[in-house]
């Protein structure tokens, strides 16, 4: 009886030792629109400017973006 006590916790950490080590930590984005944004270039489509109609700093930078201003100076990358 004591060796499947045993064998039954031992289980359990090692299934919590295995869970755990595939955890990612997740960033969670604030959902507001980055006013001065004019336009945003992305690792995945090269050079292509593109305009999006709302987007933040932390959308962009998971997604590998950077957002610019009008006067093309960068808001961040």
């Amino acid at each position: 009886m004591a060796s499947s006590k045993v064998g039954v916790l031992t289980l359990f950490f090692l299934c919590v030792f295995v869970v755990g080590s595939n955890y990612v930590e997740a960033q969670i984005c604030p959902q507001f629109c980055e006013p001065n944004v004019d336009y945003m270039t992305c690792s995945s489509s090269g050079s292509t400017i593109l305009r999006p109609t709302c987007i933040n700093c932390c959308q962009a930078t998971g997604r590998g973006c950077q957002l610019f201003r009008r006067d093309g100076s960068t808001i961040c990358n």
